[in-house]
């Protein structure tokens, strides 16, 4: 059994997982939560040409959207393709 959900700070900034890529991290947003017995797993949203598996994202943070896409912006930069 689990349930999904959502969690946003007080100063709604949303929750980001950092993914690990050859050309750097970059943030993913977290879409939903899911709790099982074994814990809480975050589930990000599609990113193009980013592996977003379990085994790819080295932290979740909260950020700013703001900053999240600046991130993205420097990210694409470097060699990405989002």
């Amino acid at each position: 059994m689990s349930d999904e959900f959502e969690v946003v700070s007080e100063d709604g900034d949303p929750w980001w997982g950092m993914v690990k890529t050859p050309t750097g991290d970059v943030p993913v947003r977290v879409k939903s939560w899911t709790v099982t017995a074994e814990g809480v797993t975050a589930e990000l949203t599609e990113l193009r040409g980013v592996d977003t598996s379990p085994e790819n994202v080295g932290a979740l943070k909260r950020m700013s959207r703001n900053e999240a896409w600046a991130q993205v912006a420097a990210w694409s930069k470097t060699g990405g393709t989002a």
